[in-house]
């Protein structure tokens, strides 16, 4: 994959433009969540600027990642308590549903959509 930005999301001095909600199964069906804020033009700049940070790829490795949703502009409120469902499907798939906003502000990334975008941010930025 070939990445359009100039400047890695990661390595930009602006400010935070998205919230990064990131989930984890912890067992007996409960939910972590971890917001924090991240920069980007999109989720998915906003999502390498996740995985690419301090301590990013590390969170990611986790066997319980669920996916992260990642929302288009900075809500506190929406960061301390998010309106994000995660429940397994008959086929054993987690999905993730998220309530109370506009569809075309947020982006629902799964486990696998994480693992394969932070692969390539590695591949292309070691």
């Amino acid at each position: 994959m070939t990445f359009t930005w100039k400047t890695p999301p990661w390595e930009r001095h602006e400010d935070c433009t998205h919230m990064a909600v990131t989930l984890t199964h912890v067992g007996g069906g409960e939910i972590a969540v971890a917001s924090e804020s991240v920069r980007g033009d999109n989720a998915t700049d906003a999502l390498a600027d996740l995985l690419m940070g301090p301590g990013g790829a590390a969170k990611m490795s986790l066997p319980g990642l669920v996916g992260v949703v990642v929302r288009r502009g900075i809500d506190v409120m929406w960061m301390a308590q998010p309106p994000i469902e995660a429940a397994v499907s008959d086929t054993g798939e987690w999905t993730i549903a998220v309530h109370g906003v506009d569809e075309a502000d947020v982006t629902a990334f799964s486990a696998d959509d994480v693992r394969d975008l932070l692969a390539r941010l590695r591949a292309a930025y070691g």
